[in-house]
């Protein structure tokens, strides 16, 4: 009877045990939870972007703040033509491609340009730039912000401060050919502190 007791109270001391265990590892995802959560939501105006096999950027819907044409391929999604933002906006770009080809054959990047930069020009250079991810040394000082290549399933994202000087900045997928498939925009720059100083010291 004094054996059985005491196995009894060592079952119940290992149920405790193994109980608070399960209790410790649900704080701890739930803390990681809040974490993650808490990291989304910085304020920073984050564009999804999707890259396709048809070899454009398109989004799941219209918002404020973009541009958007036809839908794109079979899942009803939007070209993405243009984005607006303010001098010095920070902005994050987030880039999902959406393929199942190898990444090889399929892959995407978002390149922001400089004011006045030739996309063609870039795009051209960038294809004999494969071991490089697309990206010609030469002319990486007409790069403003860039992601790296995503390939099928893949998510690639950069955050970045729009150019203060406003004006219309070219963006690109710099793979191979998607460029003159169509792979590109507009990053719109509208507006300027320094305009405004200017207008109220003419006006006074």
């Amino acid at each position: 009877m004094k054996l059985l007791n005491t196995l009894l109270a060592f079952t119940l001391i290992l149920f405790i045990g193994c109980g608070g265990e399960s209790s410790d590892q649900k704080e701890t995802n739930t803390s990681t939870e809040s974490e993650t959560t808490e990291m989304a939501a910085d304020d920073v105006r984050t564009i999804e972007i999707t890259g396709i096999d048809q070899m454009k950027f398109v989004v799941d819907d219209n918002q404020e703040g973009i541009t958007v044409g036809d839908a794109v391929g079979g899942d009803g999604m939007l070209l993405l033509e243009s984005i607006s933002a303010e001098p010095g906006e920070e902005i994050r770009i987030r880039l999902i491609t959406k393929s199942s080809l190898p990444a090889n054959a399929m892959a995407h990047n978002w390149i922001l340009l400089t004011m006045g930069a030739d996309g063609q020009a870039f795009a051209t250079a960038a294809a004999q730039a494969k071991d490089n991810d697309y990206i010609p040394a030469d002319k990486e000082n007409q790069i403003i912000a860039q992601t790296g290549l995503a390939a099928g399933g893949e998510t690639v994202e950069v955050t970045f401060t729009a150019p203060e000087e406003p004006g219309d900045y070219e963006y690109i997928c710099s793979f191979a050919g998607h460029y003159a498939a169509g792979m590109k925009g507009m990053l719109n720059v509208e507006g300027s502190g320094a305009s405004s100083e200017e207008s109220t010291s003419q006006e006074g």
